[in-house]
């Protein structure tokens, strides 16, 4: 009697077969889930990166105008008729219900006209519930009408700090401010950033 050669897998190949099918389908599902978080991850803090430096950029290229006025040359040959309106305009103080230091108020010739305008030239930048408002109207730090820069949809402004140094050289003042910068992902607290310049304010009399 001839025997029938068996065709096919017996039951038990087919349970191994498919159980290993299985593992390497866990596996380069992890692998995958793995890199949508690290690239997720990645492109969150990119994001956060580009509105920091975007926000800090905003920040130091207003504070290098302080004290600017078109005028400036009549404080070496006429200083009895030269504006001194914009002579130390630089404030750091703080809204009351935030940390100390963090908003500085400055102003400069802003359509160099040589003449304080008032208003549109006094600028300012604080942090306020997490958010970098800029100075409007001559606002003081402690006051409302503040324009929002940042969202906290975006970013959360962890700190904010302004410390202003003096020294004379020779007969010139000079003043520096430390501008330092930190900021979270409101999404994930644990994706942060801090960023801290100094600032040469050149027109300082």
């Amino acid at each position: 009697m001839l025997k029938r050669q068996q065709q096919g897998l017996s039951l038990v190949e087919l349970m191994i077969t498919i159980t290993l099918g299985l593992l390497l389908m866990a596996a380069l599902t992890a692998v995958f889930a793995n890199t949508l978080g690290v690239n997720s991850r990645s492109l969150k803090l990119s994001q956060l990166q580009e509105e920091s430096t975007a926000v800090m950029d905003l920040i130091v290229g207003d504070l290098r105008r302080t004290g600017y006025r078109a005028d400036a040359a009549e404080l070496i040959y006429d200083p009895a008729n030269a504006s001194t309106a914009f002579n130390g305009t630089i404030v750091i103080s703080n809204h009351s219900s935030e940390e100390l230091n963090s908003c500085v108020m400055f102003s400069y010739d802003a359509d160099a006209d040589g003449v304080h305008d008032g208003n549109p030239e006094n600028f300012g930048y604080r942090v306020f519930e997490g958010r970098i408002q800029r100075r409007q109207s001559s606002a003081l730090c402690d006051a409302g009408g503040w324009q929002n820069l940042t969202s906290n949809d975006m970013i959360e402004v962890t700190d904010l700090d302004f410390a202003l140094t003096e020294q004379m050289l020779g007969l010139v003042n000079e003043q520096r401010v430390s501008v330092t910068l930190a900021v979270a992902m409101p999404s994930d607290s644990e994706i942060t950033r801090e960023l801290t310049t100094e600032v040469i304010i050149r027109n300082a009399f």
